[in-house]
């Protein structure tokens, strides 16, 4: 999966419909977290850094984690373009490699969790970056057939029930969770929903 993204990464800001798309997970985000300027976030899946950049811009830090080298070299030059210092940048995979010992404000995901073959273990570990009361804001595919991306060979889940998401982030030790539409993704005559599930750390 790591070549794929990396392939993929200079042209990866290209689509419009990426950028108002993930514009749209960051509105919906705002209007459910009220983002502090002294707050350290983690964006989990981070790719080219779209969000990870409206985030840099609202909150003190952000660590931005993803499998892809190619990706993270995108987001660090788009960084350094803005003047965008506040941005620390981790290659991992957090289901199979320890987890870093900060704890952090504010974790975030953007059309990750699909990929993931194990999502309730990564919600756990979500959890566990988290301080108490800390923030947790995931974006994915609402629950479809399998043609949103036409080449599968990369996705493990197509998209996610709400009603079995909100189960599984209780069990990871998650409350006051709320999952709302946050975008919507038109395919040719297909139109896709795209959920934004808030939580609090307990």
């Amino acid at each position: 999966m790591n070549d794929y993204f990396d392939q993929r990464a200079r042209n990866w800001d290209g689509s419009p419909t990426r950028l108002a798309q993930t514009s749209d997970i960051f509105a919906a985000l705002e209007r459910q977290v009220a983002l502090q300027p002294d707050w350290t976030a983690l964006d989990y899946g981070s790719g080219s850094g779209l969000l990870t950049l409206a985030l840099a811009r609202r909150v003190a830090h952000v660590w931005a984690v993803d499998l892809s080298v190619g990706m993270m070299e995108v987001l660090m030059e788009k960084a350094r373009a803005e003047g965008i210092a506040n941005i620390t940048t981790l290659v991992a995979d957090f289901t199979r490699e320890p987890l870093p010992d900060e704890r952090f404000d504010l974790v975030t995901s953007a059309l990750a969790l699909h990929h993931i073959d194990d999502p309730p273990a990564l919600l756990r570990g979500f959890r566990s970056l988290l301080q108490p009361g800390g923030m947790l804001a995931v974006a994915d595919l609402d629950t479809e057939d399998g043609s949103f991306h036409g080449d599968n060979h990369h996705v493990r889940h197509f998209g996610f029930d709400r009603d079995e998401l909100a189960a599984r982030l209780t069990g990871a030790g998650f409350d006051g969770i709320k999952i709302t539409t946050a975008a919507h993704r038109e395919r040719g005559e297909r139109t896709y929903t795209i959920f934004l599930a808030t939580a609090r750390a307990v």
